[in-house]
């Protein structure tokens, strides 16, 4: 039985250090499609620079992007002590989206003053990685949960941090169609996040209230 455990516990480990290694490659690939600013003087260099904002701006929001999916991915795998093939599953679909971050972060800045349905493909791509990423976070919390895959039957996600999740799937989720109908659609990757968090913890107050009661 011991034995049994310790093959258990040394493929979990394998799953995370493998996905750790995947999330450092595609965080790292963002920063090798960054333009190199240039110029002659201190005016050329800064307008090089403004030139390329585009570039850097989509950089940081990717950067955030992929951070934030690997900061839930870590704490909802912090206490795994065994997985299963299931979840081994599921977890490379994660690595997926992860890994066409950089490939959808070049189509962000791809200038060609395209039409309203170009762009809502390139933006609408972008919002439907961060939104099945965030989807199959949440699966893969719900699974450990149900199969007993934790140590001590520790939770998956601490309090708050599911909202996280679905305030991403919300934002994300929501922008893909309307992208369709304006380009400022991404203004929903900021308001679903905020809406979530307003609307889910009150929410799972008042479910813990109930059942304190």
């Amino acid at each position: 039985m011991e034995n049994e455990a310790a093959i258990e516990a040394r493929a979990a480990d394998r799953l995370i250090l493998f996905s750790d290694a995947v999330v450092a490659i595609a965080i790292t690939l963002l920063a090798l499609e960054l333009p190199v600013p240039a110029g002659r003087d201190v005016s050329a260099f800064w307008k090089s620079v403004r030139e390329n904002d585009a570039h850097y701006l989509a950089f940081l929001l990717s950067f955030v992007a992929i951070s934030a999916s690997w900061g839930g991915h870590h704490r909802i795998f912090r206490a795994v002590e065994r997985i299963d093939t299931p979840l081994r599953m599921i977890n490379m679909f994660w690595l997926m989206m992860i890994i066409l971050n950089p490939l959808a972060t070049k189509m962000l800045t791809t200038e060609d003053h395209d039409s309203l349905g170009s762009h809502a493909l390139r933006y609408g791509f972008y919002a439907l990685l961060q939104t099945l990423a965030a989807v199959a976070l949440l699966v893969i919390a719900r699974r450990l949960a149900a199969r007993h895959l934790l140590v001590g039957g520790d939770r998956p996600m601490s309090a708050g941090k599911g909202e996280e999740l679905y305030g991403i799937i919300l934002g994300f989720g929501l922008s893909i169609p309307v992208f369709f109908f304006t380009m400022y659609g991404w203004a929903l990757w900021i308001a679903g996040p905020v809406l979530a968090k307003r609307v889910y913890r009150p929410l799972r107050e008042r479910r813990r209230g109930s059942r304190d009661a």
